[in-house]
């Protein structure tokens, strides 16, 4: 009796060995698939992608964030700036437009982004090389004022430095342009963004824009949709109208012969803002184009360049 009741006792503990090691191993399958399930729900950065490919000094950049979920709000840095994104037609798809200075030091930068989504934070990094551009250089014939100017000019352009310095700094927190940005003049760019003239064998300048060479009182359409935050005579860029994009992104259209908008006027894409002249610093009559975003100089046909998406569909 005594040698049944072990070997019983011997058969039951055995038994009670493989259900807990069979419960067990079910159990540490079940928590590896919800592992593996929680882990493929984790908010996360999918992708980080941009146009230009080839990305240089001045150049404008179309920055697209792919996500895992729906977020409140995305948000970037490179190069020591802050970058707003909004979302497209897409939930998940985030884009923002940026760019590199004139004077951005060639080599690679962090791009960093980071997204709210379900309440946790995402974030992916990636590097964008910044390539030498290569500038142009040249002479050119002004009136003297312009290369030494009076007293009272001199007071002028100081007054004319604070002004345009105050314009860049407005935020307008969300983007106003729509699509492609568009040729503001019915005539051809010279290669001239960048370049670094010499003013009557005496005096260097930098040349922050592209020039359009066209006859007096041509029309100049706004590039793109956005709000007049400056037209007003200046010093050296003579009748000068600056649109704000939003973000931080602005144009700017000099030397105009007239100036038809105000301060503070909505205008869309297309519309005409003025004339062109010769007013301000210059040897001809031309339309300069200039592109600004966050205090940083870009050029303008680069600009013109990228496809963008056209927002009032979305």
């Amino acid at each position: 009796m005594t040698c049944f009741n072990k070997q019983f006792h011997a058969v039951v503990h055995s038994a009670f060995l493989v259900i807990f090691t069979w419960l067990a191993s079910g159990a540490d399958v079940h928590a590896k698939g919800q592992g593996t399930s929680s882990h493929a729900q984790r908010p996360e950065v999918k992708n980080l992608y941009w146009q230009p490919n080839d990305v240089k000094q001045g150049s404008p950049v179309f920055i697209t964030v792919e996500l895992r979920g729906p977020a409140r709000e995305v948000n970037g840095m490179w190069l020591g700036k802050r970058i707003r994104f909004w979302h497209s037609d897409k939930a998940q798809v985030w884009v923002a437009l940026a760019g590199a200075d004139i004077d951005q030091q060639p080599g690679s930068s962090d791009l960093k982004v980071s997204a709210r989504i379900r309440g946790l934070m995402a974030e992916l990094t990636k590097q964008i090389q910044v390539n030498e551009a290569q500038f142009g250089t040249g002479e050119a014939t002004v009136a003297q004022d312009y290369v030494n100017p009076t007293a009272d000019e001199q007071r002028q352009i100081a007054h004319d430095e604070v002004l345009k310095k105050l314009t860049f700094a407005r935020l307008t927190p969300r983007a106003l342009w729509n699509g492609n940005f568009v040729k503001p003049i019915d005539a051809d760019s010279t290669p001239s963004f960048g370049e670094t003239c010499l003013l009557n064998e005496e005096k260097t300048s930098r040349h922050l824009g592209t020039d359009f060479p066209a006859k007096e009182g041509t029309p100049v359409v706004a590039s793109n949709s956005g709000i007049v935050v400056l037209a007003a005579p200046l010093f050296y860029e003579g009748n000068c109208v600056i649109v704000d994009h939003g973000d931080r992104l602005f144009t700017v259209y000099m030397h105009l012969r007239e100036m038809r908008v105000h301060r503070g006027q909505r205008v869309r894409k297309r519309a005409i803002i003025g004339l062109s002249g010769r007013t301000g610093r210059v040897t001809g009559p031309h339309l300069h184009f200039e592109v600004v975003w966050n205090q940083s100089h870009l050029d303008a046909l680069q600009l013109l360049a990228l496809t963008l998406p056209d927002r009032e569909r979305h």
